[in-house]
């Protein structure tokens, strides 16, 4: 502050010393001098004085209206006028101007200012002096506030049904989704991939559906979707039937319908699926081929079939990953095992009848639980395995268990190495009356699983059987 007012003092004893107060006007610039003049040229520009107060000429030019640069000296005599008081006569210093102007043609003519400035000697007012004396604040701008909204990309269900994944719309699109319904406080959307037919893709995961879906089609079908292995990694394939309504096989054949499955493992068969068998699921080793795969629904006739099959690819590590050979694989402490085609009701056509299909052999796997020992099974429907005799009779009588190779020589559920069959499930090791029902127990070490084998000739309804996991205390 001290020497803030020190330099505004010298400034004012500087200008209060003058001994003539300066006055300017601007003097009008005449175009045609400027143009006929040459570049070192002298001329003489007019002034005004009076015995009051003396003027200096001032040369106005517009740099701004301009399409081409020329660069011009001027020199101007510019007088040294002296106090109005004064006798001695005017001294004329001559100055060279180097003007940079745009155009010459273009010059801004301004008539002299009638009104006069003079320059006094500036007086900080007090209100001043404590502006001066006090730190100005920053000015602070004011932003608009965007609420800006974070979720997590976690799994959602579609306003179709479908299982997907809650993402930002754009993302989704980006992705190559399809946007069904919201999620996330309606933030986000719940983004599924689908596969349809004539498709081809190397998803993660998809959903393969009918082209109707989610309404049932109509026509008839020869739809196959392609698909590749995401990366070399990959051993296998898990496909969840959500949906699943075809027409029911004829004796035990998909005759009219079929869902196939090919370029898998060659030692790994896949059955050949029709009839209704939502709910169910299937693996599809793929370790040893490069691909692709390929899944093809083939129809004869005109009728309503409906599909959505979730397709997801596995790695060895995945939690989902099941052992080497298992069709099947259930992960819980308590389920159900359940023969292809067993189910009676229909979403989008009247009952239909049950029936396992020929041919089958495959094995379902359960994951075995810590601190279990043992798996026990019971009958949780009607139960019905067949078997017949060369005369084509059957080897038990209706309503009753059947038991080891005897009683079951071709049609057969094994579980802990012991075959059963017939219309109830009874190994006999708790109740000897064989037309009723008892539990089944798999003390067994190692892995658990349960077979199931037919043959091509006959074939009942199916099974469905109740598992429990019990704790080793029990």
């Amino acid at each position: 502050m001290f020497f803030l007012n020190v330099i505004i003092f010298l400034f004012c004893i500087v200008t209060v010393s003058s001994k003539a107060e300066k006055w300017y006007s601007a003097a009008i610039i005449d175009r045609r001098k400027t143009l006929h003049n040459s570049s070192n040229a002298e001329f003489r520009t007019n002034y005004i004085q009076n015995n009051e107060h003396p003027f200096l000429p001032l040369m106005l030019i517009d740099p701004k209206k301009s399409n081409d640069r020329r660069t011009n000296f001027y020199s101007a005599h510019i007088f040294n006028m002296k106090s109005a008081n004064s006798s001695s006569e005017s001294d004329s210093v001559s100055i060279n101007y180097n003007n940079t102007v745009e155009n010459l043609n273009v010059l801004n003519i301004v008539r002299p200012k009638r009104t006069k400035i003079r320059k006094r000697c500036p007086v900080a007012r007090p209100r001043q002096m404590n502006q001066l004396n006090t730190k100005q604040k920053p000015k602070t701008r004011f932003l608009e506030v965007f609420q800006v909204v974070e979720f997590d990309h976690v799994s959602c269900t579609s306003s179709s049904g479908l299982e997907g994944t809650c993402l930002p719309e754009s993302e989704c699109i980006d992705s190559g989704g399809s946007t069904m319904g919201t999620c996330a406080d309606g933030y986000g959307t719940c983004c599924v991939t689908q596969f349809l037919c004539d498709g081809h893709s190397d998803a993660d995961t998809g959903w393969f559906t009918n082209p109707d879906f989610p309404s049932p089609s109509t026509e008839r079908l020869s739809c196959t979707f392609v698909l590749d292995k995401a990366s070399e990694d990959i051993t296998q394939i898990r496909l969840d039937f959500n949906n699943f309504e075809l027409l029911p096989p004829t004796d035990g054949y998909c005759q009219d319908d079929q869902f196939i499955v090919s370029g898998q493992n060659i030692n790994n068969v896949i059955p050949i699926l029709c009839g209704i068998n939502s709910g169910q699921h299937v693996y599809i080793e793929v370790g040893e081929v490069d691909g692709p795969i390929n899944f093809t629904f083939q129809t004869v006739s005109s009728d309503s079939r409906l599909f959505a099959i979730k397709v997801t690819q596995l790695t060895s590590l995945d939690e989902l990953a099941a052992p080497t050979g298992c069709l099947q694989y259930y992960t819980d402490t308590q389920g159900y095992l359940e023969s292809f085609n067993y189910r009676d009701k229909s979403d989008i056509v009247i009952a239909r009848s049950p029936s396992y299909l020929n041919n089958l052999n495959y094995a379902m796997c359960i994951e075995r639980k810590a601190e279990t020992c043992s798996v026990t099974y019971t009958n949780s429907g009607n139960m019905q395995i067949v078997n017949y005799d060369t005369d084509g009779l059957p080897v038990i009588p209706p309503d009753q268990a059947g038991v080891e190779i005897l009683n079951c020589p071709s049609d057969w559920l094994l579980i802990a190495a012991t075959r059963l069959c017939g219309d109830r499930l009874n190994d006999g090791s708790v109740f000897q009356d064989f037309t009723v029902n008892a539990p089944v127990t798999d003390n067994g070490a190692g892995p658990i699983v349960v077979w199931f084998r037919s043959d091509e000739s006959y074939v009942g309804v199916g099974f469905k059987l109740m598992y429990q996991q019990n704790s080793c205390n029990a």
